[in-house]
């Protein structure tokens, strides 16, 4: 078994009741980014991205922000 990271972008979203947009509102990150992130197309997460995300949603645990997923090695 491999291990993953994964944004739970989705989740937090749902969460608080947001769209994408109503994200981008909040954030400086473009609709675009926000829908690199949501689909989970992102290799890696810059500084920024992350700032971002921490003040938007008001993180203070990083496990709230990512969580690690199991899976198979072909």
């Amino acid at each position: 078994m491999a291990k993953t990271v994964k944004l739970r972008l989705r989740v937090l979203l749902a969460e608080h009741e947001w769209e994408q947009k109503d994200l981008a509102e909040r954030t400086s990150l473009s609709a675009r980014t926000i829908s690199e992130l949501y689909n989970n197309k992102t290799k890696s997460y810059t500084k920024n991205v992350i700032d971002e995300l921490v003040n938007a949603f008001d993180i203070t645990d990083m496990n709230d922000l990512f969580s690690i997923i199991e899976t198979e090695v072909d």
